[in-house]
């Protein structure tokens, strides 16, 4: 417990250099007397501190020792009390330094400057150092205490809860190849892969003898490796294509001799007393170069000793051609170094969680074992539950359900239902056990960032900057003593540390605009494992937590780190008696007015006053206590909008926050700042900022640690380039807008050319009134350092490039961003730029032809770095000139031409690329690709997605025959379009989605259409008669996840028989199809999970029942004879209630989420049909409805409830309990009167719900989020 906390986040190096730098300042300023011996005592006493620290190196020290858990405290509160006053003396050394440098620029103010920094002196030593002297008292007494421990230590040490201990950590678990389950549940992709790996013949060409292929399993603890890992082992085929099967465990001591031995006792079935490690390898030697060997190694942790494992495999690599090793580990960087030693091939696949399905299945044959799960069916839904709160984690579901299995009683569920996942951990193979021996192969350092983590929510995505900087904030960052490696790039390695070793997943966020997601690199973020952010929340319980619910228990006072969601007096009350708090994070909820904001803030901050770090984040507008100035430890200040207000400013700083001189990193969104007060936070390292910087000067060139500016306006004639660049020569990004306000001069005086940490430059001009040649000069003049690899230009008005792009001055460039530059008329040679990946070029109006110069004078390659290029905007542009025996791009991975209305045509592509879009562009033909290199073997093209749209003068396709790599397929509104290859689309086997819109010339193939298999998507519309046979082409594809039919002129459903084929079939879109009659067939579509019907005319007409609300003996005749129709149907949108009188529709009973475009009355019957399910109900347009049915408040599943544009509805009835959410947007004022909070009629009706809005105007910047 404590230990983690105090004896490893400080470590006796870190206590030893505080007491030197402490005894340093007091010699030199104090001359204290009697400090001597106390000195000599801390550094007698400090190495037993060291064995304590060593000797227990375990969670269970408060159960066995409280006193000793309290004393850890208390040495780490004494430490850090020593810290901060040194702290403060940094203070106040940056503070005089600062205003000395205001002496030598105003000499008029000198001698009352003077006066203040003599007064500032006086302050410093009677205060300051007093407060010093305590410290060091204080910590001396704590210190001395460790000698009352040391034999406890000692018992502890031979104890046998220590031995344990021990075990666990050094080698927790042996496994054997025999598994326990007979079944593998959910792993049968994975498992299908890994075994034809395997078994797959070698290169005949590969002839190096001594290479072992090796596949690794990596996956957090308790993902299912082993088990995967025992039944690929134990499959027959597997079997029957090696000599010698082995087994090893190798676990956390990596012993080589050791294993050798093991590896010779799998091959003989005998051990052996053999000690010399060279006779071990010769029998290992011996023993294997004459089979074709697999070799199992379970649970492998060295990922640093790399002699260890050259030795290891040295006798390995004399097996027979095609042995393998397969092995399993948690941490990516066992990968790394297995594929560096080996030299073979090597593949590595990570194991994610399983689905609810499976993770059910397992929890199921547990939980009801020995018993028939049909007798509780009660059981089995709350079964339901508690799996999707286990992450897909299969050993999880496995100790839960043996768990439950102790007591099949509902009570007894749904107790555990609501109970945290680390309650399952006194199991003896509890996964909390399991993940912790991750955390314990942790080094300290990285221990203490991982518990950082603990107080966030579960699934936050971490940004990495972001969290680099909460660590280098909170102290948490161990500095080198190489001045030239920043703190960034050791958080940065430490992020990369956990990586690997699987604490985070570094994911890409999923966009649809193709500019976010290629080339760069702000989208990428960091995620944890819902069970590791559970270990990390236990790990750090007394010193970090997360305030997100009333009930959230004592607060401990060893807290340093928190977080906090819930505002009240009571959790104000408890936070306000935390001194030693060093992180602050607060959510301020929108029914918070802005001055309990403030009030709320400074009662916190009265107490808080060692804060590092202060992340604020509210929905209104905020100003900051003028006592904020006093946290003169504050390293990170982040304020943030959850929504866009209006107004200029949302963020007000009061004078003193420039005072807050240790402050590294600022992030303030629509905040005013002065720029000449802004200059005195001189250890400023990041500013983040969206708003105004007022009055720019000299001082804000004082930032000398400033590693980016971003959004720099520069103002009118204030020569701030001259001035506030020249010496910022750490800057790493830097952003500059309005550069129509500098001249030439000012250019050359910013010197970026001698930038050499510069690697991202943004140059912009906004409204520019210059002549062409003055902008030509001035972006001359602004030549980057050789060493940047981003660069954007944007709005430049000169006629020319400048001299430096496109040479070999900056040839580490590899990314290159050009838009708005009206007056270009050629392209300079970009060819030439060897390391460039990516290219945007956009809204270049004058531009007519790219040619030879645009590749540059090296041959025979251009372009020979280039995987993205990006072209938009280019008006003029009408020949793209092919440069015949030339191997361009050879490595272009993905070409974008959107909006060159005048291109005819497009170079011939290489087959390297994957991704092909063509919008707006006057295409005529697209060619066959090319292979880079003529010496290669002929490579089939690699394209992987193509997308055509608005391209009038296409008018066939037929080259889609030569794509068989496609699967994903576009093509939408080329009016011109005739045929496409339709005879050939069976051919295209690894087509998944096919999208075809808007060509109405399409046409009809002589032959019957045969759609590929594996297709998962179809999204057709607006084609004619076309569109007929492609949805009469479905049948037989039982991959069809997803059918969307968009303004198609069809009278009827695919046939019965065909709907029965798409047994896959969870997805179905219909819209505008104003000719579709009756929803016939839809009965069979028994995977349907989600429906959309929209805009069907015909199908909003009164069908054969002629009114809504038919007889409720003929309702329930059909709803029981249909009970088997839709039964999976979860989310519906429709356009009317009158489609919910069509059979099968009227007969659902499972709809969860239902979303209605505009309806005069909500269907009561239907809903009453669907209470037990129906959780969420919205109506996007309400403008007709006239009330809400009474039946609301027998809805008792609803939780939320959304409509706009109320206009009629004048009250509301009695609604559920369950109810968590009420959205009334464009509520009518008679309605808004009977709301209002505790005087309206109708707020009893509504009080109970926790998140509620009910406005009288709809918000301009709202958008309907439909439940689908």
């Amino acid at each position: 417990m404590a230990l983690a906390f105090a004896g490893k986040s400080v470590a006796v190096s870190a206590i030893s250099m505080i007491v030197r730098k402490s005894f340093d300042y007091l010699e030199k300023y104090a001359k204290a007397e009697g400090m001597k011996s106390v000195q000599e005592r801390l550094e007698r006493t400090l190495p037993q501190v060291q064995v304590v620290f060593d000797a227990i190196d375990m969670e269970r020290i408060r159960d066995q020792s409280e006193a000793l858990d309290a004393w850890l405290w208390q040495l780490r509160d004494a430490v850090e009390e020593a810290e901060d006053v040194l702290d403060e003396v940094e203070y106040y050394k940056l503070e005089k330094k600062v205003k000395t440098r205001g002496n030598k620029v105003s000499s008029s103010l000198y001698k009352c400057k003077r006066v203040v920094v003599q007064q500032f002196n006086s302050t410093f030593k009677a205060g300051t150092f007093k407060r010093l002297l305590d410290a060091i008292r204080k910590l001396d007494e704590i210190v001395v205490g460790v000698e009352r421990f040391v034999l406890l230590v000692d018992r502890l040490d031979s104890c046998t809860s220590r031995h344990v201990c021990h075990q666990e950590v050094s080698n927790p678990r042996e496994t054997s190849s025999f598994s326990v389950d007979e079944i593998v549940i959910g792993r049968d992709t994975e498992r299908v892969k890994i075994v034809e790996w395997l078994i797959e013949q070698d290169n005949v060409h590969d002839h190096d003898v001594c290479a072992v292929n090796a596949f690794s399993i990596v996956g957090i603890g308790g993902m299912g490796k082993t088990t995967l890992a025992q039944a690929i082992y134990n499959d027959q085929r597997v079997k029957q294509c090696f000599d010698q099967a082995m087994w090893i465990c190798v676990s956390n001591d990596f012993d080589v001799p050791a294993l050798m031995k093991k590896i010779i006792q799998e091959i003989t079935r005998e051990g052996t007393n053999v000690t010399n490690f060279n006779t071990l390898q010769e029998i290992v030697r011996e023993n294997l170069k004459s089979k074709k060997f697999l070799l199992v190694f379970d649970d492998v942790w060295n990922d640093e000793r790399r002699p260890d494992w050259e030795k290891l495999v040295a006798p390995l690599k004399f097996g027979q051609k095609g042995s393998k090793i397969l092995l399993t580990t948690r941490m990516e960087s066992v990968v790394d170094i297995v594929e560096r030693v080996l030299g073979g091939r090597t593949k590595s696949l990570r194991l994610e969680g399983l689905h609810d399905k499976d993770l059910l299945a397992i929890f199921n044959r547990h939980a009801f074992f020995e018993v028939n799960p049909d007798d509780y069916f009660n059981l089995q839904e709350i079964g339901k539950k508690i799996t999707r709160k286990l992450s897909g984690c299969p050993l999880a579901a496995k100790i839960m359900g043996g768990l439950l299995n102790n007591s099949l009683d509902s009570i007894y569920w749904n107790r555990m239902l609501r109970e945290n996942i680390s309650n399952i951990e006194h199991n003896s193979e509890g996964i909390m056990k399991i993940l912790r021996l991750s955390y314990h192969h942790l080094a300290p350092h990285l221990q203490a960032c991982f518990r950082y983590c603990g107080m966030f929510r579960e699934d936050y995505w971490f940004r990495k900057d972001e969290l680099i900087n909460f660590w280098m904030g909170s102290g948490l960052i161990q500095l080198s003593a190489n001045e030239n490696q920043r703190p960034e790039d050791i958080g940065e390695f430490y992020l990369g540390i956990l990586t690997k070793k699987s604490f985070f997943e570094l994911q890409l966020n999923k966009s649809t605009n193709l500019y976010e997601g290629y080339g760069e690199c702000t989208n990428e973020h960091y995620v944890m494992h819902d069970l590791l952010h559970e270990l990390a929340r236990t790990v750090s319980r007394k010193e970090c937590m997360r305030i997100s619910s009333d009930e959230y228990g004592s607060i401990p006072r060893t807290v340093r780190h928190a977080a906090i969601s819930i505002v009240n007096h009571v959790v104000i009350t408890d936070f306000s008696s935390l001194k030693n708090l060093r992180t602050l994070l607060i959510s301020f909820d929108k029914t918070i007015h802005e001055r309990d904001q403030w009030i709320v803030l400074k009662k916190m901050l009265k107490s808080a006053t060692k804060l590092r770090v202060v992340h604020i984040q509210n929905s209104s507008l905020f100003k900051l206590p003028d006592k904020f100035g006093n946290l003169m430890h504050l390293r990170y200040l982040y304020h943030s909008e959850s929504q866009k207000k209006v107004g200029k400013y949302s963020f007000w700083c009061p004078c003193s926050i420039y005072k807050l001189y240790h402050l590294q990193m600022i992030q303030l969104n629509r905040c005013l700042l002065v720029s000449w007060r802004l200059g005195n936070l001189i250890s400023l390292r990041h500013i983040y900022f969206s708003g105004t910087i007022y009055g720019f000067s000299p001082y804000i060139g004082h930032l000398t640690s400033l590693q980016d500016l971003h959004e720099v306006n520069v103002p009118p004639k204030c020569g701030f380039i001259a001035s506030e660049l020249m010496d910022l020569k750490d800057l790493r990004y830097l952003c500059i807008r309005c550069l129509e306000n500098v001249n030439a001069d000012e250019a050359t005086l910013a010197k970026l050319g001698e930038k050499e940490n510069l690697i991202m430059l943004s140059l912009t001009w906004k409204n520019s009134q210059q002549e062409s040649d003055t902008e030509e000069r001035v972006l001359n003049n602004l030549q980057p350092h050789m060493n940047l690899t981003k660069l954007k230009i944007k709005g430049y008005n000169g006629s020319r490039s400048p001299c430096w792009l496109g040479n070999t001055t900056i040839i580490n460039l590899t990314y290159l961003y050009i838009s708005n530059c009206s007056y270009w008329q050629h392209l300079p040679p970009l060819g030439e730029l060897p390391s460039l990946k990516y290219l945007y070029l956009i809204c270049l109006n004058s531009v007519k032809r790219i040619d030879s110069s645009f590749y540059g004078c090296e041959r025979p390659f251009g372009f020979p770095s280039l995987e993205y290029l990006f072209i938009e905007h280019l008006p003029a542009l009408e020949e793209w000139v092919e440069m015949e025996g030339e191997h361009l791009f050879p490595r272009l991975k993905a070409l974008v031409v959107r909006h060159c209305k005048e291109l005819r045509n497009v170079p011939t592509l290489p087959s390297t690329v994957n991704y092909l879009e063509m919008d707006s562009v006057g295409l005529t033909t697209l060619h066959e690709p090319y292979v880079p290199n003529e010496n290669a073997e002929p490579q089939k093209p690699s394209l992987s997605r193509l997308k055509i749209c608005h391209c009038p003068y296409l008018e066939t396709l037929e080259q889609l025959n030569q794509f068989l790599s496609l699967e994903e397929l576009h093509i939408e509104h080329c009016e011109n379009l005739v045929q496409l290859p339709m005879d050939h689309l069976q051919m295209l086997s690894f087509l998944k989605h096919m999208t075809v819109l808007g060509c109405p010339k399409l046409m009809v193939p002589p032959a019957t259409i045969r759609l590929p298999l594996p297709t998962k998507k179809l999204h057709v519309g607006s084609c004619g008669t076309y569109e007929t046979c492609l949805v009469n082409s479905l049948c037989g594809l039982t991959s069809l996840t997803t059918l969307m039919l968009y303004g198609c002129d069809i009278a009827a459903l695919p046939p019965v028989e065909v709907c029965k084929s798409l047994i896959a079939l969870s997805c179905l879109e219909i819209v505008s199809c104003h000719e579709l009659a009756d929803l016939n067939g839809m009965e069979e579509l028994t995977s349907l999970t989600e429906l959309k019907v929209i805009g069907c005319n015909k199908l909003e007409e009164l069908p054969v029942v002629s009114s809504q609300r038919f007889q409720a003996s003929e309702h329930n005749q059909v709803v029981t004879a249909c009970t088997s129709y839709l039964r999976k149907l979860k989310r519906l949108q429709i356009s009317d209630p009158f489609v919910l009188q069509w059979a099968p529709l009227r007969s659902v009973t499972s709809v969860t989420n239902m979303t209605i475009n505009s309806c005069r009355c909500l269907p009561e019957e239907w809903l009453m049909q669907n209470c037990n399910n129906l959780q969420r109900i919205g109506v996007r347009d309400a403008s007709h409805l006239e009330f809400l049915p009474s039946i609301m408040a027998s809805l008792t599943s609803l939780e939320s409830l959304e409509f706009t544009r109320v206009m009629l509805i004048q009250s509301l009835p009695e609604l559920p309990s369950s109810l968590r959410r009420l959205q009334i947007l464009g509520c009518n004022p008679v309605l808004m009167r009977r709301c209002r909070k505790s005087r309206g009629r109708d707020w009893h009706k509504i009080a109970h719900i926790p998140d509620l809005r009910i406005v009288e105007d709809i918000p301009s910047s709202y958008s309907w989020n439909s439940y689908l």
